[in-house]
């Protein structure tokens, strides 16, 4: 496309999200675009879907909307659609994960370990779901 004598291309970001362990419920994916905002846990913006396209625990989502730079990409598996994590005594309930990154131990993970670069070009990251 040409606007004003300027280059656009078009970019997507697709996510295969992989390990969900039930179709009840949505997951909820918060982009950061730096430590600190996910340190304080403020995204940059958070993504809603609804589970209807899951077929054997896996999920894909494709977004076309987001500008060129670095992101980092934190999912809930939002099973009851409260909008946050529910937590046993201690431990999450819900399933959790990281682009592109998954998380074995039992501290926060630091965005270096997941986030990733989305050019003008397409882009794929990989989300696998944890549950404990």
């Amino acid at each position: 496309m040409l606007i004003s004598g300027l280059q656009l291309t078009g970019q997507t970001l697709t996510i295969q999200i992989s390990g969900i362990r039930n179709p009840t419920g949505s997951v909820r994916l918060a982009f950061y675009n730096n430590n600190e905002s996910f340190k304080e846990e403020k995204a940059l913006f958070i993504r809603t879907v609804a589970k209807t396209g899951i077929k054997n625990g896996q999920l894909s989502i494709s977004y076309s909307d987001l500008k060129p730079g670095v992101y980092g990409i934190a999912i809930l598996d939002d099973e009851n659609n409260n909008q946050e994590m529910d937590y046993g005594l201690i431990l999450p309930k819900e399933g959790f994960g990281f682009s592109d990154y998954f998380h074995t131990g039992m501290s926060r993970p630091v965005f270096t370990q997941f986030d990733f670069v989305l050019g003008t070009g397409s882009k794929t990251v990989s989300i696998r779901l944890r549950y404990l």
